[in-house]
């Protein structure tokens, strides 16, 4: 077994422990040293294990340590990859055992596939690209880097979804639009046009509702 910690111990990271032991119970893989968390206190414990640390004390760690990046917010969570430039860290992808995956699929660093999700074929997923629980990928779509999809999104085929960009709970977006870098698209949100970079839009149809 190879030894994990995860960075984050709020929702997303209590979520990260049920993965690894779902992925666990199918073929024993992962041990689940604890969490790093700026925000908690070395000690306490959340989903049965230990905040460790801060998050800067992995840049310490003489030792090779896999490491996943437990938080939704994709601004956050590329703030905290550019932290860590330890070179004994590495950053596995995680594949949940009910998930589908097609062909030709290609899935970046530090990225995690949860219960539920389906992908088809021909396949470009970035680094510490989240795709949580229930979400769909259609044919020949593309999701930047640090960019996180939440549950129950649908990616219709030739959807291009630049970086760092957050897809809300529930949406849905059309066969060949494209995301710009750093939007945001609400719950629910039909997306049946181009979203430019940092634009924030919600509703059915989807309209722009803020810019950066």
């Amino acid at each position: 077994m190879k030894d994990i910690a995860i960075i984050g111990s709020g929702g997303l990271g209590k979520e990260t422990v049920v993965l690894l032991h779902q992925i666990n119970a199918k073929e024993l893989e992962w041990n689940v040293v604890g969490f790093y968390d700026d925000g908690k206190q070395r000690g306490e414990k959340i989903a049965g294990h230990l905040v460790l640390g801060k998050i800067e004390e992995l840049n310490a760690i003489d030792y090779p340590l896999c490491v996943i990046i437990a938080i939704g917010d994709p601004a956050i969570k590329r703030q905290v990859a550019q932290r860590l430039n330890n070179k004994h860290l590495k950053f596995p992808a995680l594949i949940h055992p009910s998930a589908m995956m097609g062909l030709n699929i290609q899935l970046g660093e530090g990225s995690m596939v949860t219960a539920g999700c389906r992908l088809t074929v021909d396949i470009e997923i970035g680094k510490h690209v989240l795709l949580n629980l229930n979400t769909t990928v259609g044919h020949d779509v593309v999701v930047g880097d640090f960019s996180s999809i939440m549950p129950g999104v649908h990616l219709s085929g030739s959807v291009t979804i630049g970086e760092s960009v957050l897809i809300g709970t529930g949406a849905s977006i059309l066969q060949h639009v494209h995301i710009g870098n750093q939007a945001v698209v609400g719950a629910g949100a039909v997306v049946n046009k181009p979203v430019k970079d940092g634009v924030t839009v919600a509703g059915v149809p989807a309209r722009s509702i803020f810019k950066k």
